[in-house]
């Protein structure tokens, strides 16, 4: 099967944040970027840039989960959209409760740069394990 430049480009991104190579999971970003974490999430919010996801983002979760990971079961090429399904897996700092959560993610890319990330994933079985 032939995938689009965007599928590839998605797919690269995922090996990236699994091989815990942040240069390669950051490259692709566009200057044009709106990532998007939904509402119930613990690090929720729209951000614009690299620098906006690594500090309300990827650093919100490296502080507050001792274990977190999402683990990519199917990749749906759509063209210029590229959908991901998979399962987010973590335990709290605090709590030591585990959590598994089923969670879509669907990036736009845009002339060999992704432009837009949102993220839709059950939010209460993350907060359940973050009360105690």
């Amino acid at each position: 099967m032939i995938h689009s430049q965007g599928y590839k480009i998605v797919k690269d991104l995922y090996d990236a944040y699994h091989e815990g190579d942040l240069v390669a999971f950051y490259k692709d970003l566009s200057a044009e970027l709106t990532w998007i974490e939904c509402e119930g999430f613990p690090a929720a919010g729209v951000f614009r840039n690299k620098e906006e996801i690594v500090d309300n983002v990827f650093s919100v979760l490296a502080r507050d989960w001792s274990r977190w990971d999402y683990q990519l079961e199917q990749l749906i090429d759509a063209g210029e959209y590229i959908v991901a399904v998979g399962t987010y897996r973590g335990t709290h700092g605090t709590t030591v409760k585990s959590f598994s959560a089923r969670a879509a993610h669907v990036w736009q890319v845009t002339d060999g740069k992704i432009t837009r990330f949102e993220q839709f994933a059950d939010t209460h079985l993350m907060q359940n394990a973050a009360t105690a």
